[in-house]
């Protein structure tokens, strides 16, 4: 009865966790990029791709910044902040500021920005150039 319950619960909250995208400005010649671009992009290994400078933007909301980090950029939080922290301590980046919702809405109007959000907070703005 209780790995019934338990497989449940998993099931459920499976269900209830958020489906990670990546969005641009629908304006953009980004149409498509792999996950190993996207962790080269948001881990600053390079600032762009086929010749296009792309920005990538950072969420204020933590629970989605994690799940990012974890799934698309396969670190856990503590191993993503020491690289940040190591790249900043020797002065050859400065972390990304991170957006509120609104935040973002403004910035994905410039092009050739990405962010990772929620697919249901999609926008008919922005297109998706990448789905797990």
């Amino acid at each position: 009865m209780k790995l019934l319950t338990l497989i449940s619960i998993f099931i459920f909250t499976s269900l209830l966790q958020a489906q990670i995208v990546i969005v641009t400005n629908k304006k953009s010649s980004i149409n498509q990029l792999s996950k190993e671009s996207i962790k080269y992009l948001y881990l600053a290994k390079v600032n762009n791709i086929a010749g296009v400078k792309i920005k990538p933007l950072l969420s204020d909301n933590q629970i989605l910044h994690k799940r990012f980090i974890n799934n698309i950029i396969d670190k856990d939080i503590n191993q993503y902040r020491s690289y940040w922290a190591r790249l900043i301590f020797t002065g050859r980046k400065a972390l990304p500021q991170r957006l509120s919702k609104e935040e973002i809405r403004k910035a994905l109007n410039r092009i050739n920005t990405i962010m990772y959000i929620d697919k249901k907070n999609m926008d008919s703005n922005w297109k998706i150039v990448y789905e797990k």
